[in-house]
């Protein structure tokens, strides 16, 4: 797999953010396919809104798994 420099390699605090880990791994890497990875940080994201707001979570009929640790 070959590294690809991600712009000058300064990062800017004006710059877009990148949605996820996995978004900035496939553009920094070749050959890695996003599509094939879980995003845990959006896992984990929807499960914390899901328990501060069980009322929409039951509307949308989501699982919301137990708090681990």
């Amino acid at each position: 797999m070959a590294l690809r420099l991600w712009g000058s390699g300064r990062r800017s605090r004006s710059g877009p953010a990148l949605p996820s880990d996995i978004d900035a791994l496939a553009r920094l890497v070749e050959g890695v396919d996003r599509d094939r990875y879980l995003d845990v940080q959006a896992e984990d994201a929807w499960q914390a809104a899901a328990r501060r707001w069980p009322l929409v979570a039951a509307l949308l009929e989501l699982t919301v798994e137990e708090k681990k640790g």
